[in-house]
Formats: structure tokens, C-alpha cells, sequence
């Protein structure tokens, strides 16, 4: 916890509780005015095969941009010929057996898809049977339809094809004014319509003015991203959508939260010709979206994916959770005045022991610059803020009491 009494600003003294003056400028008073800002506006966009992340300063003078390539949030199906095979060979297999051929039959692992989502032993198949080289080959089992036990085992484990942040995120180290992050924008809107017209225009599926949908997709504005997390399917990006003003501290703004958004971030749309032609398809997926929509269907692992999205969502973030732009709040206020006096840059890192969303955006901060990430990670802390305006003596003072939780005990 930490109190801490300031003059209020326009007050003749620049005595601060706890603190003398200047060493270097016995005249000048300590002061917190910001020397940095973060990015404090966000706008999340999405075209068929990516996200963008637009952030602006205060001013709407600075833009910076992150790209998510939708198209590598999972790795390739390259299964599709092997699973082929291997169902061939289990047909011949089963029809030699039969027949009385010779037992020694080679089941290696090459057979089958190298994918082992319902356990870590090399030696075990995706259909749950050990693998040898001497004994008879054993009953044809689809893996799509594993058995109570390997439903057991599968359900919490992550999705495999998955791929880390890194390989997904990536940020543009170009920093644009407002006429050029509309430009740009434009752009990316116009190429990504032109490429789904032109996919509709092959198959005369023009229903709609503009090409069926494509371009460029706002999706939700905010003011902060509180980070990056996921569970077993896909990442979920949550971010800050309403936020209120409690207090300031020497200038330095201090916000609560008061609504966030969670967005989950979906693989590439894949565009199927078949399905687009055949109406047969169609009906089939849009009665599976149906059947998913109310909770039929669900395999184990997306059962247990809701039931990790229901328990984040439990935590309320609108409730004693605290952030600033420019006032590093994991700080103590002698800590800010001494880096405020030296003004280094990039900003000193953030203490991650009080910064409550450390978890969820030390991914994140691996995918920046790190001469740049502090525009985009901004600390959260939990725990309480108070801020009084006193009287004494004729003088005006800011009373604040900042008490912030540890996050290993948040």
C-alpha cells in the first residue's frame, strides 16, 4: 500500500510529502508530468484472412498497427493423404488377415497420421492401440470416434494443430499520421472486397452488392488491450471497451475499468467450391452451425473450451482494477519522480509482481519491438484507489492511498 500527499495543482509550494527537493535543482519542484504516452485508442478490424489492430495516441496524431495473419493461427492439414493411406492399408490389411496371410505384418507409426491428439506415448496409435511389428494387426478403429477413454484423455489437451502467438502476430514498425492510416485502411478494405469478388464472379454467386461481404470488417473499438490468453481451441483477445476517469496524479491520468470484450481469433474462412455449388452442403453446415449454436454436437474438448471461456468470464474486470497511460502504477511514487528526473527511453519496464495482467500479455510482448512494445502493453493493477482533496493551513492538498495486490495472490 501507498499513501502519498501532493500539492494540488497551481499551489505556490512544491514541498512533496516524503520527498525534498531536487538535489540537481534546488528551485525547481519535483514534478510528474508525463514525458511518454501509451496508445490510447483501438480499433479491431477483420478481413477474411486477418486481423488488424489500429491503435492512436491521445491526440489521433500517431498510428501503429498489428497484423494477426489468420491464415497461420493453425498449421497446415497435410493429414488428408496420409489418413487416405492409411485407411487404405488398414483394408488390406484386415482382408490379408482374413485370409490366413502372415501375421507379420509391419503397423508402424509411418502408416498413420502423425498427429497424436489422445496421448504423449510414441508407442500408442491415434486409435489408442499399441503398435508393434510381430502380432496381428488389430481391429480397424476410426480415430474420429475415440473411445471413453481416449475421450478422457483428449479433452484437455490443446488443440494440435495450434500454433504459438508468435507465429501469427507480428507488429508494423511504421508509425502513420491520420491521412496515411486512412489510406492504408482503404486500401486493405478495396484489395481484400476485389479478392471475394473475384472468387464469387468464378462461380456467378453475386447475391449481394460489393462481392458477398469481403473487404475490410470493423469489429469493436476500445481504449487498452488487457491481453492475450488461451485454453485449448484458440487464442481470445480481450480488451478494454469503456473505462472511466477516478483520478489524476501530477498530470497523469488514472482510469478504472467498467466493460471489456473477449474476441476469440479464428482461423482463415475457407472458401469451398463445392460447398458453394452444391446446395445440399450448405444446408448441411448451416444446420451444424444450428446444432453448435445450442451446445449439440460438442466434441469433449469443445465442452471443456466453454468451460474454461465460462470461468474466465466469471472474473469481474469492472471492479477494483486500475490502469494509466503514462503513470506506471506497479511503481512506487518515488520510483516515478526519479525515472520522470532521468526520462529514460524506452520507459522502464513495469514491476510484473503488481501488474495483474503480466500473464496475459508476456506472449504478447515477445511478438514487439522492444523499443516499441510499451505503446501497446499496458499494466493493469488490482486492488484500490483513493484520492481526497484536503485543506491545511490555507494549503491544498491531494491526498492518494494506491493499494495494489500482488498477482500471485490476485
Amino acid at each position: 500500500t501507498m499513501v502519498s500527499a501532493a500539492p494540488s495543482t497551481g499551489a505556490s509550494s512544491g514541498v512533496h510529502a516524503g520527498q525534498g527537493q531536487h538535489p540537481t535543482s534546488p528551485l525547481s519542484p519535483p514534478s510528474l508530468e508525463p514525458y511518454f504516452s501509451r496508445l490510447e485508442r483501438f480499433e479491431l478490424f477483420s478481413t477474411n484472412q486477418c486481423y488488424y489492430i489500429v491503435g492512436s495516441n491521445k491526440l489521433n496524431t500517431a498510428y501503429r498497427i498489428i497484423k494477426i495473419d489468420r491464415t497461420l493461427i493453425e498449421r497446415p492439414n497435410n493429414n488428408a493423404a496420409a489418413s487416405s493411406q492409411s485407411r487404405q492399408q488398414t483394408m488390406n490389411n484386415i482382408h490379408q488377415h482374413n485370409h490366413h496371410s502372415t501375421p507379420h505384418r509391419s503397423y508402424g507409426s509411418s502408416q498413420f497420421s502423425p498427429r497424436r491428439p489422445y496421448g504423449n506415448d510414441p508407442n500408442v496409435s491415434n486409435s489408442g492401440h499399441t503398435l508393434t511389428n510381430t502380432a496381428p494387426p488389430p481391429p480397424a478403429s476410426n480415430p474420429s470416434n475415440p473411445t471413453p477413454a481416449q475421450e478422457q484423455d483428449g479433452q484437455h489437451t490443446a488443440n494440435p494443430k495450434s500454433r504459438p502467438l508468435s507465429d501469427f502476430v507480428s507488429e508494423d514498425p511504421n508509425v502513420y499520421s491520420q491521412e496515411e492510416i486512412k489510406e492504408m485502411l482503404d486500401m486493405i478494405h478495396d484489395g481484400n472486397r476485389m479478392t471475394r469478388n473475384a472468387h464469387h464472379n468464378s462461380q456467378s454467386q453475386r447475391h449481394q452488392q460489393g462481392g458477398g461481404g469481403g473487404g475490410l470488417k470493423p469489429i469493436v473499438k476500445a481504449y487498452g488491450i488487457v491481453g492475450f490468453i488461451r485454453f485449448l481451441d484458440c487464442y481470445y483477445l480481450t480488451l478494454i471497451t469503456k473505462r472511466a476517469k477516478v483520478g489524476s496524479i501530477g498530470g497523469n491520468g488514472i482510469y478504472t475499468i467498467k466493460n471489456t470484450e473477449t474476441i476469440p481469433l479464428k482461423p482463415a474462412e475457407k472458401m469451398s467450391d463445392a460447398e458453394d455449388l452444391d446446395p445440399s452442403s450448405v444446408l448441411l453446415s448451416m444446420w451444424n452451425r444450428g446444432k453448435r449454436s445450442v451446445g449439440l454436437g460438442l466434441s469433449n474438448r469443445e465442452i471443456a473450451e466453454l468451460r474454461y471461456q465460462g470461468i474466465y468470464q466469471v472474473l469481474d474486470l469492472s471492479k477494483s482494477f486500475f490502469f494509466s497511460y503514462t503513470y506506471d502504477m506497479t511503481r512506487t511514487l518515488q520510483e516515478n519522480f526519479l525515472a520522470t528526473t532521468s526520462r529514460p527511453f524506452p520507459p522502464r519496464p513495469f514491476k510484473d509482481l503488481y501488474a495483474w495482467n503480466f500473464f496475459l500479455t508476456r506472449e504478447f510482448e515477445g511478438c514487439l519491438n522492444s523499443d516499441s512494445s510499451y505503446h501497446w502493453v499496458l499494466p493493469i493493477v488490482h486492488g484500490a484507489f483513493l484520492q481526497r482533496k484536503v485543506q491545511d493551513y490555507g494549503r491544498s492538498l491531494d491526498i492518494f492511498l494506491i493499494a495494489r495486490r500482488s498477482r500471485h495472490f490476485a
